[in-house]
């Protein structure tokens, strides 16, 4: 009640008038009720709390400029903290909105579940000493020998998991994105974002060097299609669309205070000859039409088939969006660069040192080159007849492969284990060899 805060405010007021400089926090709901049991962490990982029942947390100035709060059952809320009023406004409201995973739905147990026999699986990633398993129907928090310590059914219906550069995690829906958090034995959930908000500012990332950001350019390049849409007769269908495409790959470095600089670039020479190919037959399909309508006053419809077809190709052709990995070890940041075969070598400062020679071929296997979430020792992925290998990759050359399963995807690394998903949909876990 309304009542209550102001109560609270201003009893927080005369009782910090003298102590040294911090922060009281009251954490309401939306009904302005506190909340008890909110706990606060900073973003050096330090952690404040939990709330009395009467919704107080005290943050000293060392908790910076930016605090996180989150609690079972509510969404994290992130503030920003101006130290330079606190000592006159002493104390900060936060409203928590309750998001829509019910606690009744969560499960936190210490059971091993068998993952390899009734669990499907969609999708994984690690974050910390936790272990987020997305399936088909239920989302699992668990430790690397499969103790579960958290679950609740997929009611969002979640589709994958993504992690970008800083470590964060994301659940990715058709329109939507949420951001969670893994702590010992729960899942927090940020406010979702549209899918379009999640591909403009978050996936565009790519690497951090430094204090440096490097991004992707993921401006669409357009280009007009062979036949207008104003023609008479056609009635804007298929032709009446602009298809993006993207050549290849463009990586800008974000430095602070300075212009973006171009930090990458490179085309797909084979998807440009593919495209120009198909914009070429296009072209020639919509040219003979436009002739037969000029000379008749109706279409071909035959060809109008054939023109969507090589439209569909130029569209695909230059839609291409190939990763081009970036990772850091020892100091020095490794760009697997697709086009040119090599190895491009930047320092610290996001300067190049070197480049070596390295060619990713048809045999690579998705997703190409994998990380040790626990070191940074990087493994390459191949495929032959469907069985999927491992090797570590020592001083730019491959070492010994070893098999994992028929088909094996979503491979990762997280220190002694190998983890993939298999043919089945299920999980499975093995021990990795050491060079």
């Amino acid at each position: 009640m309304k009542s209550f805060l102001q109560q609270t405010l201003i009893a927080l007021f005369f009782s910090l008038s003298a102590e040294g400089q911090s922060l009281d926090v009251v954490v309401i709901d939306p009904n302005d009720d506190p909340i008890e049991g909110v706990l606060a962490i900073d973003f050096l990982g330090r952690e404040y709390g939990p709330s009395s029942n009467r919704g107080i947390i005290r943050l000293p100035a060392e908790a910076g400029t930016q605090v996180q709060f989150f609690k079972e059952g509510y969404y994290i809320k992130v503030i920003a903290i101006d130290w330079s009023i606190a000592e006159s406004q002493p104390v900060l409201s936060v409203r928590l909105k309750p998001n829509d995973i019910s606690l009744n739905e969560v499960v936190v147990s210490a059971e091993k579940i068998s993952f390899t026999d009734t669990l499907r699986v969609q999708d994984f990633d690690f974050q910390d000493s936790g272990l987020f398993v997305l399936g088909y129907d239920y989302l699992i928090l668990a430790s690397l020998d499969f103790t579960v310590k958290w679950q609740t059914s997929n009611s969002s219906k979640f589709k994958s998991v993504e992690r970008d550069p800083r470590g964060n995690l994301f659940l990715l829906t058709k329109d939507s994105v949420s951001q969670i958090l893994l702590r010992e034995n729960y899942v927090y959930f940020y406010p979702a974002v549209s899918i379009s908000q999640y591909n403009t500012y978050i996936k565009p990332l790519k690497a951090i060097i430094g204090d440096d950001l490097v991004l992707r350019n993921i401006i669409p390049e357009q280009m007009p299609l062979p036949i207008s849409h104003f023609r008479p007769g056609n009635k804007g269908k298929s032709m009446s669309f602009a298809p993006y495409h993207n050549q290849g790959a463009e990586f800008f470095i974000y430095r602070q205070g300075k212009d973006p600089e171009r930090f990458y670039f490179s085309v797909d020479t084979a998807g440009v000859l593919v495209a120009h190919d198909a914009f070429l037959d296009a072209y020639n399909i919509a040219a003979t039409i436009e002739r037969y309508y000029d000379r008749f006053g109706i279409w071909q419809h035959e060809k109008l088939f054939d023109l969507d077809q090589a439209q569909k190709i130029y569209r695909m052709a230059y839609a291409k969006d190939i990763p081009i990995p970036i990772f850091k070890r020892e100091g020095q940041h490794l760009l697997f660069d697709r086009f040119r075969d090599i190895i491009m070598v930047f320092d610290e400062n996001g300067s190049r040192l070197d480049s070596i020679n390295f060619k990713i071929d048809d045999s690579f296997h998705p997703p190409l080159i994998v990380q040790n979430y626990w070191s940074e020792q990087l493994y390459v992925l191949k495929a032959k007849r469907g069985m999927i290998s491992l090797a570590p990759l020592l001083d730019y050359e491959m070492g010994s492969f070893q098999k994992l399963d028929l088909f094996a995807r979503e491979t990762k690394v997280n220190d002694q284990w190998i983890l993939f998903i298999d043919e089945s949909n299920y999980l499975r876990r093995q021990k990795l060899n050491t060079p």
